[in-house]
């Protein structure tokens, strides 16, 4: 019997660290003042945040090294369910550099890259875990050393076992998956142009390009933002459905877009035939990311 979680996938989980600067100069010492690490990445990002919404979640994900013993711990203290496949590889450390203006700027490190046993030993757990879920949503930037199609397999195989799928990912990864026809997927606004493989330089070609995607999965298209909120198209939807994002004083923007997609999820569950109280709460949470240190959640469901 299939369970009523949501069983997330993260190829390329992380840990986040967050430098505090006064101002980034090239070629000149730059003092960080502060640092925070936490447990990262999409699929992190997305458990967290449904566990805040009150949705039961669990976390597949590869792990290796110092910085993937680190990850665990942090995720033992967080109390995000998960289970980890053991790597050779070292897990990666995001790095997040934040003037006191607010600017960020964003070091993504390309390692680990899994060898094919790694990839049958983690497969093999994702096929132990999927009959426990009615959910499956399958999260950020593909491992290396997994071939391009990985997610499309994935998203066919949870569909064809009953399972409501959800892509957020980006790249020729991300192509492949739309074939698979998931539920819903959600790029923010230059994944949506890398999809449509066109510039998108106006509204109109954005919303022409949302339609487009959603005939091409038969399902729902969240498109995020940023300070300007959502869109949300799909079936029966004429154009998009529109929420613009509230005034707030921005602290942060990791993992907003997760927030936002996790908060949506949890939204479709309460409720499967309200698509704009989908996006209402979607671009809520995101909202409330915003004005949290990065990999927080504020006390549980405030504001929800």
């Amino acid at each position: 019997m299939r369970g009523d979680g949501v069983l997330v996938v993260a190829t390329n989980p992380a840990v986040d660290v967050e430098w505090r600067v006064a101002a980034l100069r090239p070629e000149e010492k730059n003092e960080v003042t502060a640092e925070r690490r936490w447990p990262g990445g999409k699929g992190v990002n997305v458990a967290r945040w449904l566990g805040w919404c009150g949705v039961r979640a669990r976390l597949v994900l590869p792990v290796g090294g110092a910085t993937g013993r680190e990850l665990v711990a942090g995720l033992r203290r967080g109390g995000i369910p998960f289970r980890a496949v053991p790597i050779a590889g070292e897990t990666r450390a995001n790095v997040v550099v934040t003037t006191d203006p607010g600017t960020q700027y964003r070091l993504n490190p390309t390692w680990p890259v899994l060898d094919g046993e790694e990839l049958e030993r983690f497969e093999a757990v994702l096929d132990a875990e999927l009959p426990r879920h009615r959910w499956v949503v399958l999260s950020g930037a593909l491992v290396r050393g997994a071939p391009p199609g990985f997610y499309r397999r994935w998203a066919t195989k949870a569909r064809n076992a009953g399972a409501i799928v959800v892509v957020d990912c980006d790249g020729e990864p991300f192509r492949r998956a739309v074939a698979a026809r998931p539920f819903l997927v959600k790029p923010n606004e230059f994944e949506l142009a890398q999809w449509a493989g066109r510039p998108l330089t106006a509204d109109a070609d954005r919303i022409l390009a949302a339609r487009e995607l959603a005939a091409a999965t038969a399902g729902w298209v969240l498109v995020s933002r940023g300070a300007a909120g959502a869109w949300l198209t799909g079936p029966g939807i004429d154009g998009v459905l529109v929420v613009s994002a509230p005034n707030t004083r921005v602290r942060n923007t990791v993992g907003a877009g997760d927030a936002m997609l996790a908060s949506t999820i949890a939204a479709v569950m309460r409720d499967p035939k309200r698509p704009l109280a989908w996006l209402r709460a979607g671009v809520r949470v995101g909202s409330l990311a915003t004005r949290q240190e990065p990999g927080t959640v504020p006390a549980p469901k405030s504001g929800f």
